[in-house]
């Protein structure tokens, strides 16, 4: 059966996806500044009130992996929707900013949940040799969504102003709530589970198998380069660089326009490739993306725009890449329908950054040349863990799946 066979198989699921990625584009462009125009606190406090709530949700991740084990993938993305959909909902009701952090921590404590479901449920669905495949559509779907969301966003903003925010909130909890709906129409194959309670996976076995941690360090690492076009341009251009004010939505969406007509013809280029060899060009693109980023500011006033549009291009090349092929190596490096904790983990690899990497950004972009070299700097780093992942290859496993029995060889070239 051809690729677009079995995704129309599970067109619920997917249009379940599109609807919750729609909403977030919806709001998340516009949740600070709900906090300040609507309910009226001060940017500065807002934002490290939702900050603090954000950071606090990473203690949730072990218990993450653990829900997925005891009831499964599919009822914890419903949950995931409906906690999400109740975490807006207290945004209106944010009278202070001890509020305003423990809504956002229910809101991406129920982020951290569907960060370790969603892999897992991928992971019922495809054969391994469909992994990627599956990542890759599931990236185009998401990408278009957001960006589609995110332009009904500025629709909204333009119609309706500070009113547009209150109806944006609440198609973002309308919108968790109907795609948790459409989950539960959804049939999800049955795992295999392993036999003996002490073969189950957990945290602790995650954190102890090394290929598996060197591909979340270097993955994390990486995800710091993504955040250049969304986060530092916007700013860099028109406050650093004294660009006209369209060239951030140019840039913007620019890379949005690439990520959502490439995606799946990268996929398919680079099929034939192993793994470890993709990861690693998407690492050195990372790379050259940020030296480029470094001749911005000396380049003519004229052509600052356009090479900016040529590294988000570069970086969003990268990411389609890197993104579907780490999760799916994830996948396979965990244990064979077991796979919540080592998921649970995985997610650390985008949700760190944009946890804190705005803020990062915000300071680094004082002093830009330093800002673009710790960048580089997280990409080396990205690379040294690359390069320290153990080559592997999983072999099947007769009796169950287990950590301990997860056997890693050398990866074909």
């Amino acid at each position: 059966m051809t690729g677009a066979g079995r995704f129309r198989r599970q067109r619920q699921l997917f249009l379940s996806v599109a609807i919750d990625t729609f909403g977030s584009g919806v709001f998340l462009p516009l949740s600070l500044l709900f906090f300040v125009t609507v309910r009226h606190f001060p940017a500065a406090a807002a934002g490290t009130a939702v900050t603090v709530g954000s950071l606090a949700s990473f203690a949730v991740v072990p218990l993450c992996g653990r829900a997925v084990q005891a009831v499964g993938p599919k009822s914890c993305l419903v949950v995931s929707n409906v906690l999400t959909a109740l975490g807006y909902g207290l945004f209106f009701a944010a009278g202070n900013l001890v509020t305003v952090a423990a809504a956002t921590f229910l809101v991406t404590a129920s982020d951290r949940l569907y960060g370790a479901a969603w892999p897992t449920l991928v992971a019922r669905f495809a054969k391994p040799e469909e992994l990627t495949e599956w990542f890759s559509a599931v990236t185009v779907l998401k990408t278009t969504s957001l960006g589609v969301g995110t332009l009904g966003a500025t629709a909204l903003m333009a119609l309706a102003g500070g009113h547009g925010l209150e109806v944006a909130l609440a198609l973002n909890s309308a919108s968790s709530l109907l795609a948790a709906a459409l989950l539960l129409g959804v049939t999800v194959p049955a795992a295999e589970r392993p036999g003996l309670r002490a073969a189950r996976s957990n945290t602790r076995a995650a954190l102890g198998d090394r290929p598996f941690l060197s591909l979340v360090a270097s993955q994390t690492l990486l995800s710091a380069a993504w955040l250049i076009p969304t986060v530092a341009f916007p700013l860099y251009l028109v406050e650093g660089l004294h660009q006209a004010a369209y060239w951030p939505t140019v840039v913007v969406a620019v890379r949005y326009a690439t990520a959502t007509t490439l995606q799946m013809r990268i996929s398919r280029l680079l099929s034939g490739w192993s793994r470890s060899r993709v990861l690693g060009l998407s690492i050195g693109a990372a790379a050259g993306a940020i030296a480029l980023t470094a001749t911005v500011s000396t380049a003519p006033h004229a052509l600052q725009g356009p090479l900016a549009v040529l590294v988000a291009v570069v970086l969003a090349l990268a990411e389609l890449a890197s993104k579907p092929t780490a999760a799916a190596t994830a996948v396979a490096m965990a244990p064979k329908g077991d796979e919540g904790p080592y998921m649970s983990l995985f997610q650390l690899t985008w949700t760190v950054s944009y946890a804190v990497g705005p803020a990062v950004i915000g300071l680094g972009l004082q002093n830009p040349p330093l800002l673009w070299t710790a960048l580089a700097l997280c990409v080396a780093a990205s690379a040294l863990a690359h390069r320290l992942r153990t080559p592997w290859r999983p072999r099947p496993q007769p009796h169950g799946p287990s950590v301990r029995g997860l056997r890693k060889e050398a990866e074909a070239p």
